[in-house]
């Protein structure tokens, strides 16, 4: 019972604080529109799965697993360190347009690099030179997300821009699906939507962030360019290492097992994204603000993460216990009755709402905001790692659970291992915190 009303009062002082803050009114705004971007797989994936079946969806699935390790290389941990840094200059837009054209700038020559890497393997790897068009098609992917200036949005904290150019693509894709794509052979023009979608918002998201915030064109100079891969470097190997057991895991299976497989996993797993997706408006909307309060404050910082971690940790906990309890009526609803073994995949993934929005808190609201880079970084790595073992391991084993299983063991590592190096270094949000305390950013 006292737990109970202790839940209570921390979750409304956290909603109080956020919304005074105007956190809370960010988070809220992209709740409003991103809403429809939870649903929108919801409505597809019964349509998709059923149309292409396990087969064709799957095969889709393992081209987009290999290249969401391309758009993590293009995007280079920007996200974090271009955010972080754009949310300290947000007054002077001078240097926001600066850092804004050599972050475009270093984005546009790794993509020409990674291009390079994506036709050299298809030239010498058999399994992938069978799948050359599909894999062309969707590195339109890689190059909307080097457009799609997220990190401007989100370290001027204008993120409602970012939910109402993806909602507004997303549509698009969605019309699109539902009008052209009618038979298993469609799986290449399904693909192709899904690269001019973000081909497009990326394009939109650049045109609006130069007319909003006033941008100016800046010719960088290759110091610069190389001083901002050297900044992101860490954060960089960190979002590399999260794909390991993230992004990637449909380009694993798919390796081990067979394209059936892996639409019997990518099927459950978008769904749960789907869900878990309801988490992510709070830890955009959060990040820069405690970019700058880590350097204001660490008392506040680490009350706001506190309060944070236990509102956050009661919706993934629902979130997880929705998708355990309802794993079999949700798969039969929504993929039918060909999906069953995709049952047990979501039963093992309804963990992540819990343990993301968690490590979420722990990594992104606090390691990161106090300079632990390197720390944060180490951790990812071993999760990657970790999940790797595990999947060669398990999954010819447990097919499609296995994969499945992998991933949480990663992610549990994740989350338990935040905890126990926060706590050493008195970082831990749980630890009561003396209201004076100075604390150097140490990387």
């Amino acid at each position: 019972m006292y737990f109970h009303q202790y839940l209570k009062r921390e979750i409304h002082l956290t909603a109080q604080a956020a919304w005074r803050s105007g956190v809370g009114k960010n988070a809220a705004s992209l709740y409003t529109i991103q809403f429809a971007n939870y649903i929108l797989p919801l409505i597809t994936v019964p349509y998709l799965v059923r149309v292409l079946g396990p087969e064709y969806f799957g095969l889709v699935a393992f081209g987009q697993g290999l290249i969401a390790y391309f758009v993590v290389f293009v995007d280079y941990g920007f996200a974090l360190s271009a955010t972080r840094k754009i949310s300290i200059e947000r007054d002077d837009m001078k240097a926001v347009s600066r850092t804004a054209s050599t972050v475009w700038a270093a984005k546009g020559l790794i993509c020409v690099a990674a291009l390079a890497v994506l036709l050299l393997l298809v030239t010498v790897v058999p399994k992938l030179n069978e799948l050359t068009s599909l894999l062309l098609i969707l590195y339109g992917t890689v190059v909307g997300n080097a457009l799609f200036p997220v990190w401007i949005f989100q370290g001027m904290e204008k993120m409602v821009f970012i939910s109402v150019i993806n909602l507004a693509m997303s549509l698009l894709v969605v019309i699109g699906i539902f009008t052209m794509v009618r038979q298993p052979e469609h799986y290449l023009l399904y693909a192709a939507l899904i690269s001019l979608g973000a081909v497009g918002a990326g394009l939109t998201g650049m045109g609006v962030a130069f007319y909003k915030f006033r941008l100016q064109a800046v010719i960088p100079s290759m110091r610069d360019i190389w001083e901002s891969l050297v900044e992101g470097w860490l954060l960089f190997l960190s979002t590399a290492s999260v794909s390991l057991y993230t992004v990637g895991n449909a380009f694993i299976l798919g390796l081990l097992t067979n394209s059936i497989v892996v639409g019997y996993y990518s099927a459950a797993e978008k769904i749960v994204k789907a869900v878990r997706g309801i988490l992510s408006p709070v830890g955009q909307a959060a990040y820069p603000r405690f970019s700058k309060l880590a350097l204001e404050s660490r008392c506040r910082a680490l009350e706001w993460g506190k309060r944070m971690l236990v509102a956050i940790s009661a919706l993934g906990g629902g979130l997880s216990i929705a998708l355990l309890a309802g794993a079999t009526t949700i798969v039969r609803i929504l993929l039918g009755s060909e999906y069953e073994p995709s049952i047990v995949v979501m039963r093992v993934l309804a963990g992540l709402p819990l343990l993301i929005g968690m490590s979420n808190v722990l990594g992104v609201q606090i390691m990161l905001p106090f300079g632990k880079d390197r720390a944060f970084m180490t951790i990812l790595l071993g999760a990657g790692l970790i999940n790797i073992v595990f999947a060669v391991w398990l999954a010819p084993i447990w097919q499609a659970a296995g994969m499945a299983a992998a991933v949480l063991i990663s992610e549990t590592f994740v989350t338990v291992t935040m905890f126990i190096y926060l706590r050493h270094h008195s970082l831990s949000p749980l630890n009561k915190v003396s209201p004076e305390v100075t604390f150097p950013l140490v990387k």
